[in-house]
């Protein structure tokens, strides 16, 4: 660890005063070269930051931006997404709903067992040899055309 007394610039010399009067001596002028460096290097140090800080506020204001930008987009996307869930819901409903209508339909239709019973009478009257009334009436017809010939 370095002595703190070693880093600081030596202290200025004592003079008596700025002007001297009745003195005839000159005054040597006082040593600025070391304070001058200090100064410049404090000066440059100082650029150096600003710059830095530019930088950064720079890097923020970038990111920021993006920010506000990727908000957007994802609360449009937001939006779509919601729009199309609704969408599928309300198509859900519409399905259950419809599904409902073909269900109290078919508890209206015959069931297997009624249409086995219905087929059974069928087969046992035997529609098939039933005649109109028409064919009888033309039957009975020939049948007294023949007996008065």
């Amino acid at each position: 660890m370095e002595n703190p007394q070693s880093t600081l610039p030596p202290p200025p010399k004592k003079h008596e005063g700025i002007l001297s009067f009745g003195h005839s001596q000159q005054q040597e002028a006082p040593d600025f070269s070391g304070i001058t460096s200090d100064v410049s290097t404090l000066s440059r140090r100082l650029r150096l930051l600003e710059e830095g800080f530019t930088n950064l506020r720079r890097f923020f204001q970038v990111t920021e931006e993006n920010v506000i930008a990727k908000n957007k987009h994802f609360s449009a996307e937001i939006k779509t997404l919601t729009y199309d869930i609704n969408e599928v819901r309300k198509e859900i409903q519409e399905l259950k709903d419809k599904l409902l209508l073909v269900i109290r339909e078919l508890q209206s239709v015959a069931r297997k067992e009624e249409v086995k019973v219905l087929e059974k009478y069928i087969n046992l009257w035997n529609p098939i040899k039933f005649v109109s009334q028409n064919e009888v009436e033309q039957i009975i017809n020939e049948v007294l055309e023949k007996k008065q010939q």
